[in-house]
């Protein structure tokens, strides 16, 4: 039985099919920078088995993961060590001010009398 369609053809079909779809996500696209961005990004090695990863992971742990990135305006202080337990700790000069405010305003958190501006 012969295929229905010419190696040549298909290749054709299959063509414009792509452009069809490169075309559509175009169009939908508000942002082409980003878009562009997007694709400039994945054609580093490895960073689409981690955009994939990121994407699996759970809504939680995605959101942490999000958060930590965000208070880290630097990415260049990030340091990414494995501990003894087999963990992954990120750190961050940034992060680690953040936190420390945080404890600070938890520990003396008194609802009776407001914080005074600095």
């Amino acid at each position: 039985m012969k295929p229905p369609y010419k190696s040549s053809e298909r290749n054709r079909l299959r063509s414009l099919q792509s452009a069809k779809i490169v075309e559509s996500i175009f169009a939908e696209c508000k942002d082409s920078a980003r878009l562009l961005e997007v694709l400039y990004f994945s054609r580093e090695p490895g960073m689409l088995e981690i955009i994939r990863a990121i994407a699996a992971l759970p809504e939680e742990t995605r959101a942490a993961l999000e958060a930590f990135l965000a208070v880290s305006h630097e990415s260049s202080s990030i340091t990414a060590n494995w501990d003894a337990a087999g963990r992954l700790v990120l750190a961050s000069v940034q992060v680690g001010q953040a936190m420390a405010i945080m404890r600070y305003c938890a520990e003396n958190d008194d609802a009776d009398k407001p914080l005074l501006p600095n």
